[in-house]
């Protein structure tokens, strides 16, 4: 996956993201979503073929950078743990 900023500003961010569609871009906005008091999270697939989309987070007021990073890093723990609990549910701890 390649990232590239198309815009950025203190509370939006517009980045265009080569080598994934639906599958990353969907857990991510709706996680951020869940987090914005203000603002929103959405992303723009130009083509179903292509591996490319559009993602835009805009805080209405907070810092999108920094907001983006920490959802990354806290979904990453999240899923890291929801790992850990399905190798203790199939017997691999």
């Amino acid at each position: 996956m390649r990232v590239v900023y198309r815009r950025v500003g203190r509370d939006s961010i517009e980045l265009e993201v080569y080598g994934e569609t639906h599958t990353i871009l969907n857990l991510l906005t709706s996680y951020l979503n869940t987090k914005l008091a203000e603002g929103y999270s959405a992303y723009r697939v130009e083509h179903p073929l292509k591996q490319d989309a559009t993602l835009y987070v805009n805080t209405g007021g907070g810092d999108a950078r920094e907001l983006l990073l920490e959802a990354v890093r806290s979904l990453i723990e999240e899923l890291e743990s929801l790992r850990r609990k399905l190798d203790t549910a199939a017997g691999k701890a």
